[in-house]
């Protein structure tokens, strides 16, 4: 059984909730918004494994509500294109009109589209939980951390942010580029891909992948770490060891 506490005014009301067994996913996230829960812990589910049934995580189809730059606390860029206007959940920021937008993804397989409605969408989604750890970002989403080790877990939060963290942005690539991951060259004014903490290399939107494991960087958002680009996850395992059975740092 599920419990919460919410606030009735002057008092704190037990709420439980039976239901979680034959509940689907959306309604879960409806549940945590109301009670402040956190999916994850209500669904039981680690980094690898979910504690009832044993699956794979990605077998539940868990989605993260915001995006990358929401969920890394990043300020939102609302100079750019309306994602869900153009019929997607996110836009690379860079470009300037649908036209751009569409040259960018048609060079993605269909599954790492985020189109509205579609497999892409839940695959962005899965992405941005499995490399973008909550326990990662803040120490209010840790529950293991000792108050001894606090203090160096906000150190390397700190240290993260200022010289490895970033979000890539999409252009039109200037004459005589080459990819710096499979070292083809990219068009002029085909759309690709640049990190600003990696000076002035471009990839192929389809190379711009974590080092380690090889998944489409989600989001644009990625590490620097001995000039090689990661998911903040396996940016994070690089300087701390990891839980395998919390998941946390």
């Amino acid at each position: 059984m599920i419990s919460s506490e919410v606030n009735n005014k002057d008092n704190k009301e037990l709420i439980p909730w039976q239901g979680l067994a034959l509940t689907c996913v959306r309604i879960l996230q409806l549940y945590c918004r109301v009670f402040d829960e956190d999916l994850h812990d209500l669904l039981c589910i680690k980094e690898k494994t979910c504690k009832n049934c044993k699956c794979s995580r990605d077998v539940h189809e868990v989605v993260a509500e915001h995006g990358a730059r929401a969920r890394l606390g990043f300020v939102q860029n609302h100079d750019g294109l309306d994602a869900r206007t153009l019929g997607y959940t996110f836009v690379p920021p860079g470009l300037s009109s649908a036209r751009q937008v569409d040259q960018y993804y048609s060079t993605l397989p269909s599954e790492d589209v985020p189109k509205l409605g579609s497999r892409g969408e839940t695959v962005r989604s899965q992405r941005i939980v499995r490399q973008l750890p909550k326990q990662d970002l803040s120490l209010t989403a840790c529950k293991f951390v000792e108050p001894q080790y606090e203090s160096s877990y906000r150190d390397f939060v700190s240290g993260r942010n200022q010289v490895a963290l970033d979000v890539a942005v999409a252009k039109p690539t200037p004459p005589g580029s080459f990819c710096i991951r499979c070292l083809q060259p990219v068009h002029a004014q085909q759309i690709s891909v640049t990190a600003p903490r990696m000076g002035k290399d471009v990839w192929h939107p389809a190379c711009f992948k974590c080092t380690t494991c090889d998944d489409l960087l989600v989001d644009l958002a990625y590490c620097v770490y001995d000039d090689n680009i990661y998911c903040e996850r396996h940016y994070a395992e690089k300087m701390k060891p990891r839980c395998a059975g919390c998941d946390e740092l």
